[in-house]
């Protein structure tokens, strides 16, 4: 049969012919169109799963930073009640290895950190995983999608949601003296106020309670601050970071102490000084306020109302603004067995110019100044041969007390308390003479010498007596102790007394626990002088002098407490805690 040629018309209608196309296609692209819908249901699916998940996630961060003392608790109970069943609770190293294949296992991982809203850092750099003491929770979720119908051809994707939730809770503290109890006549702490600011007044104590009994608003205190060093507009951080002089710190006071006219009176009194005006302080050594700092002047803070005794924001900034100065005051105290008294005193800065009065969280510091005074006394002799005039000086020096906030709870299930770590100032106080001009520097300690109790040249050229002696009394092992504040001592601003627990009695007698070198100096060969022994003149030098260490402990004190500090105490006063709801930062 021979080759036959192809019928071209019969090809031409093949081609032209359009009938069935549908049915064709459908057939061709019907399995590839089932396909991409299961796909289309299974990401549904998986998107819905990862909304559910992180919320969940959202959730369970904020309820354990909300209790952050039992963070992994209150996590996993919360997805525990949110009908996620199967929740393991993983370290980080175990969330790094692969899922268990089987796919029924949910990992959690939640980790307690720090975190700082500080716009000047990175957002992702804001919460520090282990950070102490912690304020939020970070909260890791990882799980296996659903696949309906992909499951036979891959394996079902992991989702991992994280959350990081921070629950600030804050508290306004301080560490110092409010002078609750002056024990003595006010013409003491008259004399030291009157030499830190340049002030001639005789205040009566009447008037040191009235001014240690009165408490101001902090942030009424800026806001009146802040127009006496002419900032109008800007945060209170703006007003901290200037310096002001004294003058200005006082009037400011006085125009926010309100209606109490005789305390607002002797502030006045006070910041008209002569030293006043031309001693500058730098505020933020003055108060940290945490984050209010970044509320615009005049604008009110929501939750937490600071206040800070008057008294003790005077007694603050003459001693900030007299820092690595010498402050020399000369005394009429009138005590008894007391001829007369020259005391100096010089007052050094806080370590990191940590204020003593601040707003923050848990960890927050504050420490008083160092502090030096060296009293040279002269106490009314018994007359004879031990003359009429005894000298007694004395030196010591107090390292800063400190103050950390260690807690603020604020758990809805218990009371509001906030914990605080106090540690009294280490302290040496010596029976010895030394260098005034010394003082000041702090880099290093003033040469002491032995003190000389009593020159008297010879009587009637016959007999004389030298009497000289040294003494060394210092606090030693003084250690951490935690105070707690409950709500209604807190709404009292109540004062707490930490001390060292080391001091058996006062510190004057204790000074002068020491054995006096006696030296007799008798000329002309005695002539048939019959004279005391040393011990029997050694027995009545002690007893002089121990007539008046009641009142030179009363001196001390005061002079000490009108700085602010303490001989081995530290004072510690919570005056308002601000308790922030749980919120997702991230």
């Amino acid at each position: 049969m021979g080759w036959k040629v192809p019928d071209l018309w019969a090809m031409k209608r093949f081609v032209r012919e359009r009938a069935g196309n549908v049915a064709i296609m459908s057939g061709v692209f019907l399995p590839i169109t089932i396909l991409a819908a299961a796909f289309a249901v299974d990401e549904g699916t998986l998107y819905f799963e990862r909304r559910e998940a992180q919320a969940l996630t959202d959730l369970a961060a904020i309820t354990a930073a909300a209790n952050i003392a039992n963070a992994e608790a209150a996590a996993a109970l919360t997805l525990s009640d949110n009908r996620q069943q199967d929740v393991v609770l993983v370290g980080k190293a175990a969330m790094a290895e692969p899922l268990h294949p089987s796919g029924a296992e949910k990992q959690l991982l939640v980790e307690k950190g720090r975190y700082r809203p500080d716009p000047d850092i990175a957002p992702s750099e804001r919460f520090v995983p282990g950070g102490t003491p912690p304020n939020a929770v970070k909260v890791t979720y990882r799980q296996y999608g659903t696949l309906r119908f992909a499951d036979a051809i891959m394996d079902p994707p992991v989702m991992t949601t994280t959350a990081i939730a921070a629950a600030p809770a804050e508290a306004a503290f301080s560490v110092g003296s409010r002078l609750a109890s002056v024990r003595t006549d006010a013409s003491v702490l008259s004399g030291l106020l009157n030499g830190l600011l340049g002030t001639s007044l005789t205040l009566s104590l009447v008037d040191y309670q009235a001014l240690a009994n009165t408490d101001i608003d902090v942030l009424a205190f800026l806001n009146a601050l802040a127009t006496e060093v002419n900032l109008t507009a800007g945060t209170y951080d703006d007003v901290l970071a200037l310096e002001a002089t004294v003058g200005k710190v006082l009037q400011a006071l006085a125009t926010s102490i309100g209606d109490n006219s005789q305390v607002r009176q002797l502030v006045l009194q006070l910041a008209g000084g002569a030293r006043a005006a031309s001693l500058g302080i730098p505020l933020s050594h003055l108060l940290d306020i945490g984050s209010l700092g970044r509320l615009a002047i005049g604008q009110p803070a929501q939750g937490l109302q600071a206040m800070v005794g008057v008294m003790d924001l005077v007694g603050a900034a003459a001693a900030v603004a007299n820092h690595n100065r010498q402050v020399d005051l000369s005394a009429n105290l009138r005590l008894p067995g007391l001829a007369a008294a020259m005391l100096h005193i010089a007052v050094g800065e806080p370590p990191q110019s940590l204020p003593w009065f601040a707003i923050g969280e848990a960890g927050e510091v504050v420490r008083t100044a160092q502090t030096r005074l060296y009293l040279s006394l002269s106490v009314n002799g018994p007359g004879g041969i031990l003359g009429n005039l005894i000298n007694l000086p004395i030196y010591l020096e107090l390292g800063y007390a400190e103050a950390q906030l260690k807690e603020v709870v604020c758990s809805p299930a218990g009371p509001i308390r906030a914990s605080i770590d106090a540690r009294p100032g280490l302290f040496e106080a010596w029976l010895a003479e030394v260098e005034a001009s010394e003082m000041s520097r702090f880099d290093r300690r003033p040469a002491r010498q032995p003190a000389k109790l009593v020159d008297v040249p010879p009587l009637l050229g016959l007999v004389g007596v030298t009497v000289t002696a040294s003494a060394h009394v210092y606090s030693g092992n003084i250690s951490v102790r935690r105070v707690t504040f409950d709500k209604q001592e807190i709404d009292r601003r109540a004062l707490k007394t930490v001390d060292t627990r080391n001091i058996l009695q006062p510190l004057i007698p204790s000074l002068l626990n020491f054995q006096p070198e006696i030296q007799l100096r008798v000329l002309g060969g005695g002539l048939g002088i019959i004279l005391p022994t040393k011990e029997l003149l050694g027995e009545q030098l002690v007893q002089v002098l121990t007539g008046v260490t009641g009142s030179l402990d009363t001196l001390l004190y005061n002079l000490l407490a009108g700085l602010g500090v303490r001989v081995g105490e530290a004072d510690i006063r919570v005056s308002g805690v601000s308790c922030s709801r749980s919120v997702l930062v991230n």
